[in-house]
């Protein structure tokens, strides 16, 4: 906790206006806190009061750096002793608080503090550094602390209040004279009112006479009379008055005649909805317009005009209006500006009925109705015309009022961002009322602002700062500020604050945060006023503002500049500057690509640069920033998360995925350029679901991520459709899927199962549903083309997902195949292989504990898959017994692994279920596999013969298997054993039971007339067997004949069988201790002799090759031998037979190490 360490008063010392401060020990400090003259910043200290002078000023403080971990980096790494760590201050009045950032590695024993100020009364916050920490001796578990975020006070969130033009209303009371909100926003939005006007004691209250004719020569006379905003008060019969003034000067087409037609409408659009109404219903606009008297000024102001919901309906009512902007539309005649403009009106048309519909409908069109607003809030006009609209018509404004006010509903929706994001009415709704709140407010900051009013100005710029940060109104407020009007406003504001300004403070950082968004520095206007941007600024650094103007210069030169930097060659890891760049870069291609002839200057240019292509390098820059995200997100990352860096890797990521994937359709990509396209993908994937896990859902890096995660889906959607191929003419979709199954199990620095589910749930999203409207009519490419392609890779993907993902990617698989090419039945087999080779491996006696209750777990899951497909609720149970009733290799399979299951004698319920599951339609199944399955049924009965059902279809199976396909010895081997089961548990026997059991022995005393051994029973007792036939006789009368039969010639052999014990297959989950895992990850094969190792060289141990010492016992004395000798102390080996140095092989064979082999040149002689 901050702790209060100085508070003085500094006043400047020397010709360099310095004064210090020295700490008596190492401090780090948080907090610096500014007090006004006069203020009493301690109620315990009555004497303290502060003496600061002027009322603003800049203060430049530099701090002694102590470094607190002097050995943890390079000494030409480490900060000087004395270096000095500049910062700067900007003190607008009152209090303010500064808040420092020094880390944890460094402290400070000086403050130098430099500026042009008289006093400065501050006081210091923060804590005291030791320099050698106490040594922790014991670890404390503790919670770590749970950050709530604060929410938005109702006060500023119109998208809760009960009028969303409340908030503006009260900002301009503040003004003396209020102003009502509908004339500031036709004055600031709309009708500019001149120089002079702004001048005249009077504004805003200057309106225009529309009764007066005195200057009515020609049209153009009549509407620079109506030029400034008409009173709302005005009579009806003086809009008649204006119409009839004009309909005097209609005469023959013209051009000039259209031109003031159009902006007249377009100066009723904002007015009292009575004005428009009556000049629409008075003049005959066929009469006006024509193809021949519409040019771009013309579409211009009629594009404004449709803003206004009577003008639009007007003009959607009138066929010859309508019919003559479609022709414009659609004509390659007309001038494409004017093509585009006509595009435009009538989406507006259009989207004015859809925006009505939505506002009363549950189920509008709530997208296309995002779209018409975010088109309407692209341009000054338009935006004022359509709020003035809103409000002064209460059909549109009352659905907005919220009557109760007493609950707090969600935050907007980002859906300015996010288009085709889904929304509920009351969404929509909430959504509107935060963007007309947002837009009436930023109207009465322009009004305040060119007053100006500095209490009101502050005020609404406070707020705007304080939406930017707040999720959903960010988006609104970045839209809307980004008008012409609104950013050369705030640089003004920036330019008149030395000294600092409150207005000035908060218009720096509107600033820098909408410099965070790529498509407003494309804009003209922001790009010049970046570049008049200087020092001294409050907020912006210099750093900040150098990435600005880089960003502005790249913008000015446009495409030219654009592709130099996506060619550029930077630095690893990406920094937060260059992350800019380059979305400012892909900005400018974007745009470039959506216009005439785009695609072709942006390859030509890069052509120019020596590039092969735009979408080749934009992969590649994509997959290293998919490097840069992976690595914060690795499990060795042991750093603090920089989450503005990491939000804006996940921005220039979801940008440059926007662009792959509006190009990749007609450009296609290399196989290699996909591969690491898709790997980069899923990596980007996986670090988007840890964003959303570790950060709070508000925050920037976790909305970054989250958007980023949909524009992966998006792209590697647009990758795989049956028309994508790559150069080469391979589906891309194939590329696609090999890569991402390989990179799911390949090893990296990340969590690997949660790699592994990500990749999956990728994978899962890739293939589409039988009833997607994507979704081919025929086999679908995915099955014919793509899987029969992948099938080595699918089975090393398919055996590492856990039981529930292996169940739904199966039943996604075997439904999209619809027995087209049987990869179903191709994945089933595969499956009974893999569990045939565990039920090998278990065999081995050498394997440890550990690595065989991994086996047996395995083998148990393999079980519980097989049981989820085939029993009775299974939407898969038909088609399981289908597959093995007609693939005979599939049968067999089944077979082989119930049989080593049965020889290994394993045993669990999920195995007993699964038994049961395929009786139910066994007469189906090959006589092999119905052999098997009786034998597991008796050896169920042998582990619990109390088991509901066990024998409910036994007989019917035993009898539908051919005589001569039967296997009497192995039957008899189960048949006693499960008899002397039933025999110890036969006070628990049923009717039911009992009668089958009966059936069973009939059936084998019938079979030893045909010459088998099965009425010869092993493995029980003839007492036990006496006592199962007493116990038949009591639950089943009127058999007694029948168990007479069986009684008397039935014969038991009691020699003792000698039986393994079954082991139980586990059933709980897996729990290893950690050194066991270890253990199984580096394992110790007993079975493989250890491989022998080349001795490091130095060491004294002789070449293997080299000298042989024979006998082994002359090793023990061997000269040779140094590295292996030991001194032996009282003669230990005294009685050893000595060994004669004669009998010693002292031959050497060649040397095999190739650095031995060296020629020596002979000796002079």
């Amino acid at each position: 906790m901050p702790q209060l360490l100085q508070w003085c008063t500094l006043s400047p010392q020397g010709e360099s206006n310095l004064a210090a401060i020295r700490f008596a020990a190492p401090i780090r400090i948080s907090t610096i806190r500014i007090f006004p003259k006069d203020a009493q910043p301690f109620k315990e200290l009555p004497d303290a009061v502060s003496k600061t002078e002027p009322e603003a000023f800049f203060l430049e403080l530099f701090f002694n750096a102590q470094d607190m971990n002097p050995t943890s980096e390079p000494k030409d790494h480490q900060r000087a002793p004395n270096a000095l760590v500049p910062t700067s201050l900007a003190y607008a009045g009152g209090q303010m608080d500064f808040y420092v950032d020094m880390g944890t590695e460094y402290a400070t024993r000086l403050m130098i503090v430099k500026g042009k100020y008289d006093f400065v009364s501050l006081a210091i916050y923060g804590e005291e550094v030791v320099s050698k920490p106490t040594p922790v001796r014991s670890y404390e578990q503790t919670a770590l602390p749970v950050v709530d975020p604060i929410p938005l006070s109702k006060a500023i969130d119109p998208a809760n209040s009960s009028q969303p033009k409340e908030l503006a209303e009260k900002l301009l009371s503040i003004i003396s004279d209020s102003v009502p909100l509908p004339l500031v926003v036709r004055l600031m939005f709309c009708l500019k009112a001149s120089d002079e006007d702004w001048e005249d004691q009077e504004f805003p209250h200057l309106y225009a006479d529309l009764e007066n004719a005195e200057e009515d020569f020609d049209l153009k006379g009549i509407v620079s009379s109506v030029a400034r905003p008409v009173e709302d008060g005005v009579p009806a019969e003086a809009y008649v008055t204006l119409a009839n003034r004009v309909s005097d000067f209609i005469g023959p087409k013209d051009n000039d005649q259209a031109y003031y037609i159009a902006k007249l409408i377009s100066i009723a659009a904002p007015q009292h909805p009575d004005m428009a109404r009556t000049l629409l219903e008075n003049l005959d606009l066929t009469a006006i317009f024509d193809e021949t008297t519409v040019d771009e000024y013309v579409m211009v102001y009629l594009l404004q005009a449709c803003a206004n919901r009577d003008v639009a309906a007007h003009i959607s009512k009138n066929a010859i209006l309508l019919d003559l902007f479609e022709t414009l539309q659609a004509s390659s005649k007309v001038d494409p500006i004017i093509q585009a403009s006509a595009k435009r009106l009538l989406d507006r048309i259009q989207g004015w009925s859809v925006f009505e519909d939505c506002l009363v409908n549950s189920k509008g069109d709530f997208p296309n109705a995002i779209k018409f607003l975010k088109d309407i809030t692209l341009e000054e006009n338009s935006l004022g015309i359509w709020l003035s609209c809103v409000l002064l018509n209460s059909e549109l404004y009352n659905p907005l009022v919220r009557e109760d006010t007493s609950t707090w509903d969600a935050l907007p929706l980002q859906l300015f961002r996010n288009g085709g994001t889904a929304c509920n009415h009351d969404e929509f709704l909430t959504f509107v009322r935060a963007l007309v709140g947002v837009i009436a407010v930023t109207a009465a900051f322009a009004f305040a602002d060119g007053l100006p009013y500095e209490l009101c100005r502050e005020r609404t710029l406070a707020i705007i700062n304080i939406w930017q940060s707040v999720e959903g109104y960010d988006t609104i407020v970045n839209q809307v500020m980004q008008l012409r009007q609104l950013t050369t406003r705030l640089i003004w504001i920036i330019e008149d604050s030395d000294p600092p300004r409150r207005s000035g403070i908060f218009s720096e950082r509107i600033l820098a945060k909408l410099g965070e968004n790529p498509e407003i520095n494309l804009q003209d206007a922001f790009i010049e006023k970046i570049l008049d941007l200087n020092q001294p600024l409050s907020v912006i650094s210099e750093n900040e503002r150098l990435s600005l103007r880089k960003n502005a210069f790249v913008a000015k030169d446009g495409l030219v500049a654009a592709v130099e930097e996506l060619l550029f060659t930077s630095q690893r890891p990406f920094s937060l500057r260059r992350l800019r760049t380059l979305r400012v870069s892909v900005a400018i291609v974007r745009r470039e690509l959506a216009s005439e002839e785009g695609e072709w200057r942006v390859l030509e240019q890069f052509w120019k640069d020596n590039a092969h292509g735009l979408l080749a390098r934009v992969v590649d820059l994509l997959a290293d920033v998919a490097e840069d995200i992976y690595k914060h997100f690795g499990l060795n990352n042991t750093n603090r998360m920089d989450q503005p860096q990491v939000a804006q890797l996940f921005s220039t990521a979801n940008d440059m995925l926007h662009l792959i994937e509006a190009v990749s359709t007609g450009y296609p990509l290399t196989s290699r350029s996909l591969q690491s396209l898709s790997t980069a993908v899923a990596d980007l994937l996986v670090c988007c679901d840890s964003a959303d896990a570790l950060f709070t859902q508000t925050s920037s890096a976790c909305v970054a991520a989250q958007i980023a995660r949909q524009a992966c889906l998006d792209v590697i959607h647009a990758l795989t459709g049956p028309d994508v191929v790559t150069e080469a003419g391979c589906l891309s979709a194939q590329i696609v899927l090999r890569a991402l199954l390989k990179h799911a199990s390949s090893p990296d620095e990340h969590d690997p199962v949660h790699k592994l589910l990500q990749v999956y749930s990728l994978i899962d999203h890739m293939l589409p549903y039988p009833n997607d409207d994507d979704m081919e009519a025929d086999p679908s490419h995915w099955i014919v083309s793509v899987l029969p392609r992948s099938l080595a890779e699918l089975k090393a993907f398919f055996k590492v997902l856990d039981l529930e993902s292996r169940l739904h990617l199966f039943r996604r698989l075997v439904r999209l195949d619809d027995e087209a090419t049987g990869i179903g039945e191709w994945l089933l087999g595969e499956e009974l292989k893999g569990s045939i080779e565990v039920l090998r491996e278990l065999e081995r006696p050498s394997l440890s504990e550990d690595y065989r209750l991994v086996l047996q777990y395995q083998l148990s899951d393999s079980l519980q898959f097989a049981l989820d497909l085939v029993k009775p609720e299974s939407t898969l149970s038909n088609w399981y017994h289908s597959a093995l009733s007609n693939n005979r290799d599939l049968s067999r399979l089944q077979t082989n692994l119930l049989d080593a299951i049965l020889e290994a004698r394993y045993s669990s319920s999920t195995l007993s279920r699964f038994v049961q599951a395929l009786t139910t339609k066994s007469e189906e199944l090959y006589p092999e596999l119905r052999t098997s399955i009786l034998l597991h049924i008796l050896r169920n009965t042998q582990v619990d013969p109390t088991l509901p059902g066990n024998l409910e279809s036994f007989m019917t199976t035993l009898r539908s298997i051919p005589s001569d396909q039967l296997e009497p010895g192995r039957l008899r081997a189960e048949l006693g054993p499960s008899v002397a089961s039933y025999s110890r548990h036969s006070t628990s026997l049923d009717n039911e039971t009992a009668a089958i059991v009966l059936q069973l022995l009939e059936w084998a005393l019938h079979q030893a007339n045909k010459g088998t051994q099965l009425s010869t029973l092993r493995g029980l007792k003839a007492d036990e067997f006496q006592t199962l036939c007493d116990t038949l006789v009591n639950l089943l009368p009127g058999s007694e004949a029948a168990i007479s039969d069986v009684r008397s010639n039935i014969t038991i052999d009691e020699d003792e069988v000698f039986t393994p014990e079954t082991t139980e297959l586990p059933s709980e989950p897996l729990q290893l201790s950690v050194g066991a895992l270890e253990g199984l990850l580096d394992p110790v094969d007993p079975d493989q002799p250890s491989r022998p190792s080349t001795p490091r060289a130095g060491n004294k141990t002789p070449d293997i090759l080299g000298t042989i010492i024979s006998p082994p016992t002359a090793l023990l004395r061997s000269p040779a031998a140094t590295g292996l000798t030991k001194t032996y102390a009282n003669d230990d080996f005294r009685q050893l037979r000595q060994v004669p140095s004669a009998r010693l092989n002292t031959s050497r064979l060649p040397s095999m190490h190739g650095a031995s082999h060296r020629h020596q040149e002979p000796a002079p002689h």
